[in-house]
């Protein structure tokens, strides 16, 4: 490194927006073309110091030995074994398989890594293509596991570089290894990786400029998924339970990701002029699709600095976390067109926005306000990377449900004729808008009054509550303020909500999975969405603002929904960014709890009478 980057919070500004790629450290603007090449250097430090480690040179010498041959069950080509020995003093060794056409040369080339090699069920396809199509043995370099460092680390002590770094450093050694290949075409060498796979195609891709296409999927936190811009359901840098993959100095950032000097779209800005093809499930909120789409977006100025905005492309499907056979054919066609300008038969598009998420009819219920007594509880257990949550010295009383379209609907009513709407309507709520008598009217549709309300931003919770007899001192047109003592109404605290949720009050303990303490389901159990307090609709789609703050950009949001293995626990927990307006995104209300209330169910019209007067 040519200098050491500062390691304190308190040296490191914060920054609620991306970094702006066009800005030198100096504060320089880039004006021009030759100006960010020069910007583009400085890239690379922050990337490398904070998140993945420093990776080795190229090794003076790269060898390949056959380790076997054999046809291809397709009878299209062969399968070529090869074992390629890294550098001639340290003689670190990593396996491929190399699947042949064929037809002649120059061929264009798919790399991917691999966990276990062999049998590609997509090799076929790029062989029809007149592809080389090459898996790659990540596991030889590091092994993936916990506090363990593999042969290429212990090769290379000098470096401090971690799991993605080592990969997608082995990545670029079969580049090398290319380049002694007399029947390559060198400029037509695309990389690609699932998930973890992902994370190191793009950094690869970010590193080498020979690569000439990048094809990260699912690639979430780490990989093409912004740290700053969170979706509902998206993995955080505190969250990550691999922390051998990334540099240990990473973790200063967990819930302070506004200090980061850097974003993911440096890396997609370091592939430029070059292809990059994000493919993306909008199902696959743990992989961050929203960020995905926000840092493919802040890194096209750069594409069209260099005259190729469409060569940064990014394509949203529906499904969960896998590499699909869609999601290969997308690549072949994308490959396809950029590298000989062959458009697609469908003429799909190649830049695309998440697929819209609209609320289900049954997420949400009758109106009413549920006690949570026995103040003074105990949080549940101290879960790693996630904190304990659910002591709560007070009583207070929490929705039975979510705020629905029909009670959202009167809000709408009464700030069109208090004070105006200032942003709390978005049109793609399941509430129409219409004209009657001379006025506005917001009326839910009937079969989805019932339904949470969704596309409201955290600041529109609090103005909800607001309305109802909140004291967050704050105006409609006001975006800022904290809950104020005598507050009747407002969002529940992440302690608030957890506690309602998963607090066995006769127990006194919590649960341990969202809908049980046991991970076994047996035949005669009926799962159920009903907490001890009867708390209902938490395992639907839709996930719930808090108040709570999450460092200094985010609010924490609550759900029964789990993505991973390490989150599936009722600790799991997630944050996100207060303006966003999704269609996974509601919220339901609290209030302070009556002392002479003794009965868990407290009244079941949930809004006060200056709510109700707007109902029709």
């Amino acid at each position: 490194m040519a200098k050491e980057l500062p390691t304190s919070l308190k040296e490191i500004p914060a920054q609620d927006n991306l970094p702006d790629l066009f800005k030198f450290d100096n504060g320089k603007k880039v004006k021009d073309l030759k100006d960010w090449k020069e910007r583009r250097k400085e890239l690379v430090e922050p990337l490398m110091f904070y998140q993945y480690g420093s990776i080795p040179p190229r090794p003076d010498k790269v060898t390949p030995r056959l380790d076997k041959e054999k046809a291809h069950p397709s009878g299209m080509g062969k399968e070529r074994w090869v074992t390629l020995i890294i550098d001639s003093k340290r003689k670190l060794e990593m396996r491929l398989v190399i699947y042949e056409p064929n037809t002649p040369g120059p061929h264009p080339v798919i790399i991917e890594e691999e966990g276990s090699l062999g049998g590609s069920k997509n090799a076929e396809r790029f062989m029809k293509k007149n592809y080389l199509f090459i898996e790659y043995a990540r596991h030889d370099l590091d092994p993936d596991r916990k506090g363990t460092k593999g042969p290429a680390q212990k090769a290379y002590p000098e470096n401090d570089w971690e799991t993605l770094a080592v990969w997608a450093w082995g990545g670029m050694r079969v580049v090398d290894y290319l380049e002694g290949r007399t029947d390559v075409d060198m400029k037509k060498i695309a990389i690609t990786g699932h998930s973890r796979g992902g994370k190191m195609a793009l950094l690869a891709g970010a590193l080498d400029e020979r690569i000439s296409l990048v094809v990260p999927n699912g690639s979430g936190a780490g990989g093409a998924g912004s740290s700053r811009i969170l979706g509902p359901g998206a993995e955080s840098i505190g969250m990550n339970d691999k922390p051998h993959w990334y540099h240990p100095r990473i973790r200063l950032f967990a819930e302070n990701e506004a200090h980061l000097p850097f974003d993911q779209h440096f890396l997609k800005a370091l592939v430029a002029p070059r292809g990059l093809f994000c493919i993306e499930s909008t199902d696959d909120l743990y992989a961050n699709p929203l960020g995905t789409y926000a840092t493919s977006k802040a890194a096209m100025p750069v594409y069209e600095l260099y005259g190729v905005p469409g060569r940064n492309a990014i394509r949203f499907r529906r499904g969960g976390h896998t590499f699909s056979g869609s999601d290969w054919t997308s690549l072949l066609d994308y490959a396809e067109l950029t590298f000989y300008g062959r458009v697609p038969q469908d003429g799909q598009s190649f830049w695309q926005n998440p697929a819209e998420v609209t609320p289900r009819p049954d997420s949400g219920g009758e109106s009413g306000f549920l006690r949570v007594g026995h103040a003074g509880n105990k949080g549940d257990y101290n879960y790693p990377r996630v904190g304990s949550f659910g002591s709560v010295d007070h009583d207070y009383e929490i929705g039975r449900y979510k705020v629905s379209n029909a009670e959202y609907a009167l809000f709408l009513n009464w700030a069109a004729c208090e004070s105006g709407l200032f942003g709390l309507y978005n049109p793609k709520m399941r509430i129409r808008r219409e004209l009657k008598v001379g006025k506005i009217i917001y009326e839910a549709y009937p079969a989805t009054a019932n339904a949470a309300v969704t596309y409201v931003s955290w600041y529109d919770a609090l103005h909800y509550c607001n309305w109802l007899g909140g004291n967050y001192g704050t105006s409609l047109d006001d975006s800022t303020g904290q809950r104020n003592k005598g507050a009747k109404y407002f969002l529940p605290t992440e302690d608030e909500w957890y506690k309602a949720a998963y607090y066995n009050p006769k127990t006194k303990k919590y649960k341990l999975y969202p809908l049980r303490d046991s991970h076994k389901i047996e035949n005669s159990e009926k799962l159920a969405s009903k907490s001890s307090y009867g708390m209902m609709g938490t395992s639907d789609h839709v996930w719930e603002w808090t108040e709570s703050k999450v460092g200094e950009a985010f609010r924490g949001i609550r759900s029964d929904s789990w993505f991973q293995g390490n989150n599936y626990q009722a600790a799991g927990r997630y944050y996100s960014n207060p303006d966003l307006e999704l269609g996974h995104l509601g919220f339901r209300v609290a209030r302070t709890s009556p002392e002479s209330t003794d009965n868990n169910e407290v009244e079941k019209k949930g809004l006060p009478k200056r709510a109700r007067k707007f109902r029709r």
